[in-house]
């Protein structure tokens, strides 16, 4: 089935819908959608939502609980793998991209969103649609492979972003959605990460280096329209701590610009008000391939867990 001859649905634009549930569209990115910062990873967000809406019957930005107080679709886990010869960092102005996206149930209200990004070569012939084992399983040359974690949260008290609770949105359908399969549900991943602060294993060798930073959340740059801290600026804080941790390795601003994230993980504990200070802790160490292994800690200054990172990144030698 070619894009063109297929039914349309829900999307901005709307989205083309493929074989085995997959959904697809074309992108051309445009300067506010990439750089060195976090404007293609909120991209990513976004088409979560318009695959989320399509697939579960909802219109995600409207959407309210029985009493008609907003409630929104949160990530608890995000991750981006970059396939060889495509990463987030080398999008720039003009690329053209395909990209399929395919959301599945993990139970209740949770959703689990995936997408497969790759350059579009504007002929209406594609590769067949990935299964879900095989995209956990295979690394698609050429593509971003791309899992978020979905739930649905409400504020619990007004004018904060503290202690956000969980909420279903009137109209939400996901009983008739494929079901991830064990081996890969994200909730495992989300609540070792949580219990764990981080996404480290027990054969990581002891960091090289630590850094401890602080952050002011900025009321003019970090927060969305509805006064949440935007998903995309815990990616953009993540970003702001590896550089931290770059120039602590007197690396010069240069090589963190030739790098390339072969694999970010971020999961999402609790949310941020406009005036919290933050706690960042910042370790690094080389796995066995030769990548930087990058984890960034994030905490409210009473020492709750805000958020966890992990970046597994490629640099230039020359620049080290």
């Amino acid at each position: 089935m070619t894009a063109d001859l297929a039914p349309l649905v829900q999307g901005r634009p709307p989205l083309a819908k493929g074989d085995g549930d997959w959904l697809e569209r074309v992108e051309l990115i445009t300067p506010a959608m990439c750089g060195h910062n976090s404007l293609f990873i909120g991209q990513l967000g976004d088409w979560t939502w318009d695959a989320v809406g399509a697939s579960c019957r909802i219109d995600p930005y409207s959407a309210v609980d029985p009493d008609g107080n907003p409630v929104y679709l949160s990530f608890a886990y995000f991750r981006v793998k970059a396939g060889s010869g495509l990463s987030v960092e080398q999008l720039t102005f003009g690329d053209r991209l395909r990209v399929r996206s395919k959301v599945l149930s993990c139970g209740g209200d949770s959703v689990l969103t995936l997408h497969q990004v790759s350059r579009d070569d504007g002929a209406s012939a594609r590769g067949p649609v990935p299964s879900v084992d095989g995209f956990f399983r295979d690394a698609t040359p050429g593509c971003i492979q791309v899992e978020t974690f979905n739930r649905w949260v409400q504020r619990s008290v007004h004018d904060t972003n503290h202690g956000l609770r969980r909420a279903t949105p009137v109209g939400f359908q996901a009983g008739h959605l494929e079901m991830v399969p064990d081996e890969h549900t994200p909730r495992r991943t989300w609540a070792e990460a949580r219990k764990a602060a981080g996404f480290g294993t027990a054969g990581d060798p002891e960091p090289e280096a630590r850094l401890a930073l602080t952050y002011q959340v900025s009321a003019s740059r970090d927060l969305n329209g509805v006064g949440l801290l935007y998903f995309a600026s815990y990616f953009s804080i993540v970003d702001w701590a590896v550089l931290g941790m770059w120039r602590h390795l007197g690396r010069p601003a240069g090589s963190y610009l030739r790098r390339r994230v072969l694999d970010r993980q971020l999961g999402f504990i609790a949310n941020a008000n406009a005036d919290d200070t933050l706690d960042v802790e910042v370790t690094s160490h080389r796995d066995a391939a030769g990548l930087d292994v990058v984890d960034v800690t994030l905490r409210q200054q009473d020492g709750g867990l805000l958020a966890v990172a992990r970046q597994r990144i490629q640099h230039d030698p020359d620049g080290a």
